[in-house]
């Protein structure tokens, strides 16, 4: 049978017709009307057991996939981190603005200075000014779990200095292992953050609490 070609003008012009006709032979086909109510003919078929076994199966996946997306965020915040923090050095970083933010919604209403500890080459030394309400310092191990935190008091300067230490003393250089001159704080991890946090009172002030900050220290402990 050969094939004739249409243009696209024929084509537009003979729509409404083959539309038309269409619906015309559409119209001659025989409909069937059920014999009982859509209720009735779906209940036929759908057993109470098979209701129950949908909204069970519906619930375990739904549960599933709650659990799995939460694992599978566990550790992405210190994975971003690591990639822009040095080791075993406190960091003041910028104020944090719109499309410049070290993590996404980092709340720009304060001023942070971070640090990524790594203990497997022994304790690290960390000293800083919690100056006020609305300052704090804070311990994390990588999944985001608070080891430690000193927050600050009203009206009251609060001078912190402690070795971070891992949990299993055996990982520990024997050199560090009788040493009580300081408080060690025990982290479950050999990796972590140590994070600063300082509220932005105003503009005026950015260059007083960032010297506060700079003043922090994050660092191997002397052997």
């Amino acid at each position: 049978m050969p094939v004739m070609p249409v243009s696209m003008d024929e084509l537009r012009q003979r729509l409404p017709q083959l539309l038309a006709r269409g619906l015309g032979q559409l119209t001659k086909w025989p409909f069937r009307v059920p014999e009982r109510p859509l209720a009735g003919a779906v209940a036929g078929w759908l057993s109470w057991r098979t209701v129950a076994a949908a909204v069970l199966i519906g619930g375990i996946v739904h549960i599933g996939a709650t659990l799995f997306s939460s694992l599978s965020a566990t550790g992405q915040a210190y994975r971003q981190l690591a990639e822009k923090l040095p080791v075993n050095s406190m960091t003041v970083l910028a104020l944090q603005a719109p499309g410049r933010q070290i993590l996404p919604f980092l709340p720009p209403d304060a001023l942070y200075a971070m640090c990524r500890y790594d203990l497997s080459g022994g304790p690290v030394a960390v000293s800083a000014s919690v100056l006020e309400a609305g300052w704090a310092l804070s311990v994390h191990s990588p999944d985001g779990t608070n080891v430690y935190v000193v927050p600050g008091q009203r009206q009251r300067r609060t001078e912190v200095s402690f070795l971070l230490v891992p949990s299993e003393p055996d990982t520990l250089p024997v050199q560090y292992r009788e040493s009580t001159a300081e408080s060690q704080i025990a982290s479950p991890t050999l990796k972590g953050l140590v994070i600063l946090r300082a509220p932005l009172r105003g503009l005026a002030w950015t260059a007083e609490t960032e010297a506060v900050l700079q003043r922090a220290s994050c660092k191997p402990a002397p052997r």
